[in-house]
């Protein structure tokens, strides 16, 4: 009688948990400050824990106000990276604009978004880079002009 009442318990404990677990987990988040930013780079992390890779990432992004902004900057791809992932995201809540353009390592225009109020943009791609192609290797450049910008982007690249 005891066994069993001891086993009850345990599988009723066991289901709460299970079904909580998602809830717990979030409220773990939470209380110890991790930000959605941190919580993707650190499932990243996880999805190539234990591979012999090697890998980096950049991410930028910024709130805008409705200022008017314009900065450079460069990332470089080492030659013995087998895949790269550059992505893209943005929204505007007014008649203002964020461009963001990529040049790749040769200065030849890779791609240029305009993010205006007609749409929220989401754009990634990813590349496989094989032994003959390395015209991915070398310093990317990207540039972030916001014009009147109130809204918000999201650059990120990644290499493996």
């Amino acid at each position: 009688m005891k066994r069993s009442f001891i086993l009850i318990l345990v599988l009723i404990l066991t289901g709460f948990v299970i079904t909580n677990q998602k809830v717990l987990s979030q409220e773990l988040r939470r209380s110890v400050g991790v930000s959605r930013a941190e919580d993707m780079e650190r499932q990243e992390r996880i999805t190539y824990l234990g591979q012999d890779e090697k890998s980096s990432q950049l991410m930028l992004s910024k709130h805008f106000s409705g200022e008017s902004v314009s900065k450079s900057g460069t990332f470089t791809v080492d030659e013995d990276i087998r895949s790269l992932r550059i992505s893209i995201q943005g929204s505007i809540r007014n008649e203002g604009s964020i461009t963001i353009t990529i040049y790749s390592p040769d200065d030849e225009l890779f791609k240029e978004l305009e993010i205006d109020n007609s749409a929220d943009v989401h754009w990634s791609q990813v590349f496989s880079i094989r032994d003959e192609n390395d015209k991915y290797s070398g310093e990317w450049t990207y540039e972030i002009e916001a014009d009147k910008a109130e809204g918000q982007y999201n650059l990120s690249i990644t290499t493996h």
